[in-house]
């Protein structure tokens, strides 16, 4: 009988009995881990993006002629490495626009905003990486103002190289090319 008292005496209790709790880290969650995976690579193009940028545009139809539109754009760094703001003019044009364009960490997701002095309402953009490229693909958030009645404002943003990236329309009304401008 001593020994049964000597062995269930040696025995440790269980957290459900009052010992003690071993705790185990919290795994992240699948979209904790999206979210984290694509942070990086948003990083890196947001960081890309940051300088003065010329800008040429054609509408649909207008392959190899002049551009349409031409200007500049300016993408400055807003508090963070995640947040840029913009603006824009545009040549021989009184017409200009800004906003922000920028990456949340949460939702694993980019966004951007654009007000335009030929504009009637502002414009709204929510936009999803693509997997394994620097490719962007924004569309107007439901409660725009103008949201899905406007030719041209689905969009996507393809990081080419260092010095250059497009902005091209899904619907194929119009693209621009945007061409970094060397620093004086």
């Amino acid at each position: 009988m001593a020994a049964i008292v000597a062995l269930v005496s040696g025995a440790t209790t269980l957290a459900a009995q009052g010992g003690q709790r071993l705790a185990r880290p919290a795994q992240p969650s699948d979209a904790e881990r999206s979210a984290e995976a694509r942070l990086v690579p948003a990083r890196g193009m947001l960081r890309t993006l940051a300088g003065t940028w010329r800008f040429d545009m054609r509408f649909a139809g207008n392959f190899d002629g002049p551009a349409d539109v031409s200007g500049t754009r300016v993408f400055k760094q807003l508090f963070d490495s995640l947040r840029l703001e913009w603006t824009e003019a545009l040549e021989h044009s009184p017409l200009q626009g800004q906003g922000v364009l920028g990456f949340d960490e949460k939702s694993g997701r980019f966004f951007s905003s654009g007000v335009y002095s030929a504009g009637t309402s502002p414009e709204f953009m929510t936009g999803t990486l693509a997997d394994g490229e620097p490719l962007v693909t924004f569309t107007p958030l439901p409660f725009a103002p103008d949201a899905g009645r406007v030719p041209g404002q689905a969009f996507a943003l393809s990081v080419i190289d260092a010095d250059h990236f497009t902005v091209v329309a899904l619907d194929r009304a119009w693209r621009s090319v945007f061409t970094r401008q060397q620093q004086q």
